[in-house]
């Protein structure tokens, strides 16, 4: 049975790329471009990971991990960045992201997320 994804990132791009493929291995992915619609939606639905870009206009990834973890503590969150040294990563990670990809990442370590419990 396939998993459920939440993507949030502001680059089109990205999304439907993720989608895409995620959707060919068999998971149901939901999108958002716009970071406190998919705050919302992370919040209103069980996804078994939560993927969410660091840099984003309105509102960053930090302060979308840590409104999801305050309301959610078990939700897995993964930080995506093309600045992994980036302050905001840290402030991801502190707030309970459970790891972050540099941007491109390779499909492989999201599926290996994925596995985990």
């Amino acid at each position: 049975m396939g998993k459920r994804l939440l993507v949030i990132d502001d680059e089109q791009m990205i999304l439907d790329s993720i989608k895409i493929i995620f959707e060919d291995l068999g998971h149901s992915v939901s999108v958002s471009s716009d970071p406190r619609r998919g705050l919302d939606v992370a919040l209103r639905e069980d996804f078994d990971l939560i993927l969410v870009d660091i840099r984003m206009p309105g509102m960053n990834g930090a302060e979308v991990t840590a409104a999801v973890h305050a309301a959610r503590p078990s939700a897995r969150i993964l930080v995506i960045t093309a600045h992994p040294h980036d302050e905001l990563v840290t402030r991801a990670l502190e707030a309970g992201a459970v790891s972050v990809l540099r941007k491109p990442f390779e499909i492989a370590r999201v599926l290996d997320l994925l596995k985990e419990p």
